[in-house]
């Protein structure tokens, strides 16, 4: 599987390893023609490996663990960090049963809704939901349990989403993250809205699922400069937009980024925020979760100025990576 991947096909890492190897004199090898996973090696023979957005720099150990939601967010409570209040729940648990866990029962209860439920392991927003009642929460919890073995359930924090990308302890990017949305016209109906935005994967359930619980559908035509919120989530992935905000991120939002990523033994990592909104005034930056293998091509896909950041990003990170 040694196939020279086209300039067309490469993935944005192989591209950008290709050109920080060819000015540091090392030997970059593609191991697929998308360049999504291969090999560094330098003159002297030391050799890194890579798949995807995850190399040789975060323990195995560590990476796992920041892969679990759930038990991520018990080591960050141990520490003194916020979290969102949570309840793992094992699929198994859901799968055939008529009557949710009494466990679940109980958090749903004691928490409130809107609650939020999402596969314990996973990434770029990928199945994350949002619940309204106790009627849908048992809809959503089945059709999840279909999909994955460990889910996470946890409670809804209003507020500005970040994420902050750290280093070795240095703040290399924060931006500011904001859900997909359409802004009406008084003729298109959401539908068509949503079918002239590409990066919105018009065939994703959630759609339909998010925006029954607001009493709309796809054929519903919003007024004039009406914004409509289309997901629950920020994930650049499920269409969501980006906004850098580095030279403003407050110290202390700093501090808790690095003292997240200390925590969870990981030297690179995307730290994912949300301040609370003027409702919670007194409560301080909750830790969403905690990337080990961020991936940037959603954000460099923005703009210039983001592509930008993301190469800054990443050549931080080789120069970090590979040491000779």
């Amino acid at each position: 599987m040694t196939e020279t991947p086209s300039a067309q096909t490469r993935s944005l890492v192989f591209r950008l390893l290709e050109t920080y190897c060819q000015r540091n004199e090392l030997r970059l090898t593609a191991a697929d023609p998308h360049g999504h996973a291969g090999l560094v090696e330098s003159p002297p023979g030391k050799r890194w490996f890579f798949k995807g957005t995850r190399f040789d720099l975060n323990s195995y150990g560590a990476a796992e663990i920041a892969n679990d939601k759930a038990y991520a967010a018990m080591f960050l409570k141990q520490a003194g960090l916020a979290v969102p209040a949570g309840q793992f729940i094992s699929g198994a648990e859901i799968r055939g049963c008529k009557r949710l866990p009494d466990s679940v029962l109980d958090f749903a209860e004691q928490t409130g809704f809107p609650l939020f439920v999402k596969p314990n392991t996973g990434r770029e927003g990928k199945d994350v939901m949002r619940i309204d009642t106790r009627h849908t929460l048992q809809s959503a919890l089945h059709i999840l349990a279909k999909r994955h073995d460990q889910l996470l359930m946890q409670e809804e924090i209003v507020g500005t989403e970040l994420r902050v990308i750290v280093l070795d302890g240095e703040i290399l990017a924060a931006v500011e993250r904001h859900p997909p949305e359409v802004v009406g016209d008084g003729q298109r109906t959401l539908a068509e809205l949503v079918e002239a935005e590409p990066r919105i994967d018009t065939a994703d359930g959630r759609l339909d699922f998010e925006l029954s619980q607001h009493g709309r559908d796809l054929e519903t035509v919003p007024v004039p400069g009406e914004t409509v919120t289309l997901l629950p989530i920020a994930n650049l992935s499920s269409g969501g937009t980006a906004r850098i905000v580095t030279p403003d991120l407050p110290p202390g939002l700093a501090t808790i980024a690095r003292r997240a990523a200390e925590i969870l033994n990981l030297r690179y990592a995307a730290v994912d925020l949300i301040l609370p909104d003027e409702t919670r005034p007194d409560t301080p930056a909750f830790i969403l979760e905690v990337n080990a293998a961020p991936g940037l091509s959603n954000l460099s896909r923005q703009g210039a100025q983001e592509a930008a950041l993301v190469e800054k990003i990443y050549e931080a990170l080789f120069a970090m990576l590979f040491v000779t």
